[in-house]
């Protein structure tokens, strides 16, 4: 097992629309062995620790974005977890969540006001490899 501290996606929000920032590793079936003498599989599993996203600016002054962060998962209704985040020139801002996200998992920027200008967002965070399980 081993964990992976690092940059997990990245994304430059320009126009309205939901943008995905990070997707959580699927289980993937591995099988060893011939069918004859072991018909078993396994899958690795692996989570997510998400420790901190963060959200740069860059427009006029009279430009803004504004948006929620969602959490959806295997095609079900997206879990808003941060609502109405505005952004405006020359913003910095950084949202330490330190939050576990389960595998196949989606983290999503749902951009619904853009005025103009561009929006940064850096998603860090550490991939865990929870072992290996049936598939």
């Amino acid at each position: 097992m081993s964990d992976a501290y690092k940059i997990l996606g990245q994304a430059d929000i320009d126009a309205t629309g939901t943008t995905a920032l990070y997707t959580v590793p699927s289980p993937a079936a591995t099988s060893y062995g011939s069918v004859e003498v072991s018909p078993k599989s396994v899958a690795q599993n692996v989570q997510t620790l998400v420790t901190s996203l963060a959200f740069s600016f860059v427009g006029t002054a009279s430009q803004t974005i504004k948006g929620d962060l969602t959490l959806s998962n295997a095609g079900a209704t997206a879990q808003i977890l941060f609502a109405d985040l505005q952004f405006y020139s020359a913003q910095n801002s950084v949202i330490n969540m330190n939050m576990t996200l389960p595998p196949a998992s989606v983290l999503n920027f749902v951009c619904d006001l853009d005025t103009g200008g561009n929006l940064y967002i850096t998603v860090f965070g550490v991939e865990m490899s929870t072992g290996y399980g049936p598939s």
